[in-house]
């Protein structure tokens, strides 16, 4: 009897202290929490492609064969030619970026197309492709996790849980492809692989979809 006392003691202290140590490494300032949250939004994408590092916020390069494999993906969603150099697609995102983000995969759907699924669709695209563009250089840092976050937060007011977001993007990228739209970066997935995502150590099992927002600005100081 003692010894099983023993044993669900050293037990649960372990559980414990696990679970300390994973809530001071996503909120410590090294591994901020929004900013997991907003790379998280991603996650279908970035599991598609098997991209290391990706999903930590102190990730500032990517690797030269990424660049190759995802640089036509990345010109095709910001409109330009595959012609296109890297200052191309710099000067026309200093122009657009910030400005229409929103907007983007959403300008053009069909009277008949479902919405919600269009955003969740759209979030994931934005949050991966906010990450590439940061990664590459083509946009500052500081702009790139602005974006982030200010999708995340439409996530966060658009769907009840990673769930019903995931089920959602999983009916706007079949809404998309029967538009006869390309969706190179991603790949078919089943509803299993979405829920994949919230168990055991899936990207949001450890994400709660409640809780602090992604985007919430504290007021300056006034002089």
């Amino acid at each position: 009897m003692i010894w099983t006392l023993l044993y669900i003691a050293v037990g649960l202290y372990i559980l414990l202290r696990i679970g300390t140590m994973f809530w001071n490494f996503v909120n410590n300032s090294t591994y901020p929490y929004r900013k997991h949250w907003a790379l998280a939004v991603a996650a279908p994408m970035t599991d598609a492609q098997g991209l290391e590092g990706f999903s930590s916020p102190d990730s500032v390069d990517l690797a030269d064969t990424c660049q190759q494999t995802l640089r036509a993906g990345l010109l095709h969603y910001l409109e330009l030619s595959p012609a296109s150099s890297n200052e191309d697609a710099i000067r026309h995102l200093s122009r657009n970026f910030e400005a229409s983000w929103y907007r983007a995969d959403l300008h053009s759907l069909n009277a008949d197309d479902d919405p919600r699924a269009a955003i969740a669709f759209a979030c994931v695209r934005l949050a991966f492709f906010s990450r590439v563009l940061m990664l590459m250089k083509w946009i500052e840092p500081d702009l790139a996790w602005r974006v982030l976050l200010l999708n995340a937060q439409r996530a966060r007011e658009c769907f009840n849980s990673w769930e019903d977001f995931g089920q959602a993007y999983l009916a706007g990228r079949r809404q998309w492809l029967a538009r006869f739209r390309a969706d190179p970066l991603s790949c078919d997935l089943e509803e299993a692989s979405v829920r994949a995502f919230t168990h055991r150590t899936g990207a949001w099992s450890f994400l709660p979809w409640s809780g602090e927002a992604p985007f919430d600005p504290q007021p300056g100081k006034t002089a």
